[in-house]
């Protein structure tokens, strides 16, 4: 969308013709080799949240039958699942919030 410099606009109340604006395609950022994309970023906090949750749920299973000799291990696994979850939850709730804020745009 182009907007007009504010200098360049007529007085008030002096007619003027409507000017037309044409869109076009939006520049495509060309990425080094070897960037990751927002997929593989975002993928690779899914997965860590799932294989944390998933050594937590070992952990659990170890504390329950009796087979823990460290408990400080399993409470800090516990808390890297917490915080694995809690950011994929955080990172997933930015994208949501920014794809309604471009559905929301008028173009």
């Amino acid at each position: 969308m182009y907007i007009s410099d504010i200098t360049a606009m007529p007085p008030i109340g002096v007619p003027t013709t409507p000017t037309v604006t044409t869109l076009t395609a939006p520049k495509v950022v060309e990425r080094a080799p070897g960037q990751p994309t927002f997929m593989d970023v975002f993928s690779q906090i899914f997965n860590e949240a799932v294989n944390t949750d998933a050594v937590k749920n070992a952990d659990s299973v170890r504390m329950v039958l009796g087979d823990v000799d460290d408990l400080e291990t399993i409470m800090l696994n516990k808390e890297k699942a917490t915080l694995a979850l809690e950011l994929f939850v955080n990172v997933r709730n930015a994208v949501v919030d920014s794809y309604n804020e471009i559905i929301r745009m008028q173009i």
